[in-house]
């Protein structure tokens, strides 16, 4: 690891604020696989906690035990700082969404919300008026009389979160809530979850293995991989500063450049001989090259500007803006992003060069 990423994720000064959850060293094992192996993960009161990973990396296993939906093996569990290891789901006052929604078909909108405070036995007084705060939190107070086959995907998931929320939970969990959900919807809700998150105050643990929701959503990241965490940092750090090549790899678009750093010179030598100019705080010898799409810049190769000579394999105009394929000399492929339509001097089949001048953030090999 290099200087300029050992700094950049060190853990910030200041006073630490409450934890809501803690699980200490957790353990579970199916058989012979190892679902969490000695996990330990803080939850702080009120933020946005995401679990992030492949499927089979252990997250919603990981969520699962929080919930006391699965034992462990070995490790705790602690809400509020009570231990709670070995209590049952219904005394951890924690509310749960999934990506089907389990409404009940037969109930009303209004039923559905109001499900968990009438077997806590609340009185009917509370029960309406939290169930009507509830229906215009999510934006939903006329759909009240609705039952949930006449309402959309979205406003189904929007009903499943307001049942969760009416019961004001210690802590509310989402795996993977908007996955059966078509794009434009899934970020409407996205933007939607936010701002929930934000009039509430309440503490979310959110399961995805999307990226993209992951950085946009979270407060921190937890990127997962075969039961262990790999990196647990604001999404800024994962993505701009990763802790290894597999977190660097997983986040985002990514090519990861196989080169020699000549710090005497400052830069660069890639397979083939080619030196660029590049610094990289303490990287030394042998080294792996995070470049993303819009650290590379592409210049017309009768520029004469300083890069690596490469050829333009393809692009794709992306709306606000373009993504080129394009190979170097020396055979590597790499992508490159640019803001707005196609240049003309940039044509699939032409030649360009590219500057890396963007990256900053090299692994040893």
């Amino acid at each position: 690891m290099t200087a300029l990423v050992a700094a950049a994720i060190a853990e910030a000064p200041g006073r630490s604020p409450r934890l809501k959850v803690s699980a200490r060293h957790i353990v579970k094992r199916f058989g012979g696989t190892t679902a969490a192996d000695d996990i330990s993960l803080d939850i702080r009161d009120g933020e946005f906690m995401t679990l992030l990973g492949e499927s089979g990396c252990g997250k919603t296993t990981l969520m699962r035990i929080i919930a006391g939906l699965e034992s462990v093996d070995s490790g705790s569990v602690l809400i509020d700082g009570k231990d709670v290891t070995a209590l049952p789901p219904r005394q951890r006052n924690l509310g749960m969404v999934f990506q089907q929604y389990s409404l009940f078909p037969h109930m009303t909108v209004a039923e559905n919300v109001a499900y968990g405070l009438r077997v806590k036995r609340k009185a009917e007084s509370e029960v309406r008026t939290v169930v009507d705060r509830m229906l215009d939190l999510v934006r939903l107070p006329d759909l009240r009389d609705r039952r949930p086959a006449q309402l959309s995907g979205g406003q189904q998931q929007r009903i499943a979160l307001a049942r969760a929320l009416a019961t004001s939970p210690e802590l509310l969990m989402l795996d993977e809530p908007l996955g059966a959900l078509d794009l434009k919807l899934r970020r409407q809700l996205q933007v939607e979850l936010k701002r929930i998150h934000r009039e509430t105050g309440t503490t979310f643990l959110f399961v995805t293995h999307d990226q993209d929701e992951a950085l946009f959503l979270s407060d921190r990241v937890a990127v997962m991989r075969s039961g262990r965490i790999e990196q647990l940092d604001d999404p800024m750090r994962i993505y701009h500063r990763p802790a290894n090549e597999f977190v660097a790899d997983f986040v985002g678009d990514v090519t990861l450049l196989r080169c020699e750093y000549d710090a005497a010179q400052g830069g660069v030598v890639l397979e083939g001989g080619h030196f660029l100019p590049l610094p990289l705080d303490g990287a030394r010898g042998a080294i792996t090259l995070v470049v993303r799409p819009e650290h590379v810049s592409l210049l017309p190769a009768a520029s004469g500007a300083h890069g690596v000579q490469c050829r333009i394999e393809d692009c794709a105009h992306q709306g606000g803006s373009t993504l080129y394929l394009v190979r170097l000399a020396n055979g590597e492929s790499l992508k490159a992003r640019s803001l707005g339509a196609p240049s003309a001097e940039l044509p699939p089949g032409g030649a360009a060069l590219a500057s890396l001048a963007g990256c900053r953030v090299a692994f040893p090999r």
